[in-house]
């Protein structure tokens, strides 16, 4: 209970920064990682205050790629629908935030991370699910739980979590509309929290979790 407190405060902590309310779960899973050992997140930003790898704790090197970033030290141009210029079982953690949605090859991509994992190593990723199209440049996919849990498990990961993110239908109405809704401060503010209040006062009289039921997007992890 109080660690989900916890979560909704500093939810709306971020949503005073103008952060979606899809990259605030997704923040707010980053935080709770705790990594060691030399690591790789792909569809990188070349800012890296904008990139996932920067909440995570503990003492991780990283490596960084995407399909347009400028080569240098620590960073590489990647397309992740042909073979990883990787070597065999070289990272202990790799991060993927909101690329397979973009990709047409999504499942030769999780075979190449699974490839370039070394032993019991995992991977952290997420993607949306009840959100706007957003080319980059192209918006292909919708991925749902049971995705996750058939395909890593057919591709060969072990130890599969899938976890929904968001409150119930309400919150995910706002982050349909939070696009236009950003730009009018504080209003935003209390629309989100009262949306968050309404949910899970809805909730009481639901059986069903209604973040199962209205995911803003999911969050998974699974061991090579």
């Amino acid at each position: 209970m109080q660690k989900n407190m916890n979560d909704f405060f500093y939810f709306i902590y971020l949503s005073f920064k103008n952060i979606s309310p899809l990259r605030i779960f997704q923040i707010i899973e980053s935080k709770k990682l705790i990594l060691n050992g030399l690591c790789l997140e792909l569809g990188a930003s070349e800012k890296p205050d904008k990139n996932f790898s920067s909440f995570i704790k503990g003492k991780c090197k990283f490596n960084y790629s995407n399909l347009n970033i400028k080569n240098k030290s620590g960073s590489f141009k990647m397309d992740l629908t042909k073979k990883f210029k990787l070597k065999q079982n070289k990272y202990k953690y790799i991060l993927i935030f909101n690329v397979l949605e973009h990709l047409n090859k999504h499942s030769f991509c999780l075979y190449e991370i699974k490839r370039v994992l070394k032993k019991n190593g995992s991977i952290f990723g997420s993607t949306p699910f009840i959100y706007q199209i957003h080319g980059a440049p192209k918006d292909y996919y919708r991925f749902s739980k049971d995705f996750y849990l058939r395909e890593l498990k057919k591709i060969g990961y072990k130890k599969i979590v899938v976890k929904s993110l968001g409150y119930g239908p309400l919150i995910a109405c706002f982050s349909l509309v939070y696009s236009y809704l950003k730009f009018l401060p504080i209003f935003s503010q209390i629309i989100i929290i009262l949306c968050i209040l309404l949910d899970m006062i809805l909730q009481i009289f639901i059986k069903t979790k209604l973040k199962e039921i209205y995911p803003i997007g999911y969050f998974f992890s699974a061991n090579k």
